[in-house]
């Protein structure tokens, strides 16, 4: 994969100086090596990302395309919060991620292999079951209420204002439509969910919205 900042090593030292400037720790030498140990795992995760979406170059990384750059951040703590012994790189990274792109997607959270954050500010993504090609844009809302979270099939877009909460279930191929809030429902494959006059409104999908957003997969 090609990197705009050239090497994998360059790119860690750029995440360092950033995580030192405005979430010092008392070990910037450590970040530093913590952050190169995981970055090939986390360039790798972006490779089916760039090679799905259709606004990226695949196989080419940009640092300052924010869109890309928001993931890249959430792979980079992901990998952390997973694979070593310490978390704080993690949370700082998560930090990172809120300051520069009013993103609140914790380390923790499992997303799929692809999925894209488009225009993702105020966004919040919780730690719930995701089918795989997820997109979502602004003002999104994901998440649980107690002990009840919801679970989203495959192939979903979530348009901005969009929020999924509680026992919810969606399906394969759907769609939450603009300010759409889906709680404690159940949403069957191919469905736009929308809402009419405060009521919730599921209709066929008949639009491959996805597609819109999303290569079809080789």
């Amino acid at each position: 994969m090609k990197l705009r900042i050239g090497a994998p090593e360059a790119l860690a030292r750029y995440v360092a100086r950033q995580l030192d400037y405005l979430f010092p720790d008392s070990d910037p030498a450590g970040d530093l090596e913590r952050l190169a140990q995981v970055m090939p795992a986390a360039t790798e995760r972006m490779r089916p990302i760039l090679a799905s979406v259709r606004a990226f170059t695949p196989e080419h990384f940009d640092h300052f395309n924010s869109l890309q750059y928001a993931s890249f951040l959430y792979l980079l703590g992901n990998e952390l919060w997973r694979d070593t012994g310490t978390r704080t790189v993690a949370e700082r990274l998560f930090c990172l991620n809120r300051t520069l792109n009013a993103l609140d997607l914790f380390p923790a959270v499992s997303l799929p292999e692809v999925f894209f954050i488009s225009h993702g500010l105020s966004s919040v993504l919780g730690n719930v079951t995701y089918g795989n090609r997820l997109v979502l844009f602004q003002n999104v809302t994901v998440g649980r209420i107690g002990d009840d979270k919801p679970e989203v099939g495959s192939d979903l877009v979530l348009y901005p204002g969009a929020t999924v909460t509680g026992r919810s279930l969606i399906g394969n191929n759907c769609v939450v439509a603009a300010g759409t809030v889906v709680h404690n429902e159940t949403v069957p494959d191919d469905s736009i969910v929308g809402m009419r006059r405060g009521e919730l409104v599921v209709s066929p999908r008949k639009k491959d919205y996805i597609g819109l957003y999303l290569r079809t997969p080789l």
